[in-house]
């Protein structure tokens, strides 16, 4: 895929004209001067396969005004170029790119750099050259590492890094277990469970919970079973229209990630729990 950015080109004693180029190779910015009818000199380098073609585009202007700005002060430039944003963005004092802040400066301690814009691809010599070179050097030129990473490319790289520490925290850590066995992944996107779902992660009005804090003397419900979360759901007599099939106990960690990840069963934990939490008395052990 090539993505041509900018097609830029002088008039009068020193005609320029500037080209960025993405490809599948890379990411190229280029600019060459015509001077007579002869190509008087070229200028190409290589950018980071992650900026993207604004900034490359960007970068092929930046080096054509420096290069005339450079020039002797009764020659006049202007610059064509074929994309109006990079116009817009370089005529502007408060832009957000550092690039075109510069263009900008550039330009208006320079009245003799003019810029305007021609239609892309239409047929111009020193256009089809820049862009030519603009393509070579995306695969082949020297490293140009002035302009700057594109931010989302750089909070990618930053939401990846917090990413990455976070699920080792979470892999290595000693506290929330029973989550960890529900949820081994941690995630950016919010997860649907209510307060009905973390409560049944056994940090809820369990006895056998509670007990092991000495906030309860029993650790038993009413119906004789000892109270934890997987007797509510299975097997105790008051909520049984609720139920669920109780695992193995060697399967019970792979029965708790299923119904996590199950919103039929997160329904009837969210029943059961509402049910609980509605006849407190009907549960307190003997």
């Amino acid at each position: 895929m090539d993505l041509p950015l900018s097609q830029c080109g002088t008039e009068h004693d020193y005609p320029n004209t500037t080209d960025g180029s993405k490809t599948e190779h890379g990411v190229g910015a280029a600019f060459c001067v015509l001077t007579n009818d002869i190509w008087a000199y070229q200028w190409s380098a290589k950018l980071n396969d992650n900026n993207n073609v604004f900034q490359a585009e960007l970068t092929a202007l930046h080096e054509a005004v420096i290069y005339a700005s450079h020039l002797p002060n009764h020659n006049t430039s202007k610059i064509h170029v074929d994309n109006r944003a990079s116009i817009m963005a370089s005529s502007n004092s408060k832009s957000t790119n550092e690039t075109a802040r510069k263009i900008f400066k550039i330009l208006l301690t320079n009245p003799r750099i003019k810029v305007s814009w021609v239609k892309a691809h239409a047929g111009n010599i020193d256009n089809e050259r820049a862009d030519q070179l603009a393509k070579d050097s995306a695969q082949h030129g020297q490293p140009y590492s002035h302009t700057k990473l594109p931010k989302p490319h750089i909070k990618g790289l930053l939401r990846k890094r917090m990413l990455e520490e976070w699920q080792t925290l979470w892999k290595n850590g000693d506290t929330g277990r029973k989550i960890f066995n529900i949820m081994p992944s941690v995630s950016l996107r919010p997860t649907n469970w209510i307060k009905e779902d973390i409560i049944f992660s056994q940090h809820g009005p369990f006895h056998a919970y509670l007990k092991r804090f000495h906030l309860s003397d029993s650790d038993y419900c009413s119906c004789g079973g000892i109270v934890t979360a997987l007797h509510y759901a299975t097997e105790c007599i008051y909520t049984m229209s609720w139920h669920m099939r109780k695992p193995a106990p060697n399967f019970e960690q792979e029965w708790l990630k299923r119904v996590g990840n199950n919103f039929v069963s997160r329904y009837k934990i969210r029943r059961i729990i509402k049910f609980i939490s509605e006849n407190r008395d009907l549960f307190r052990p003997p």
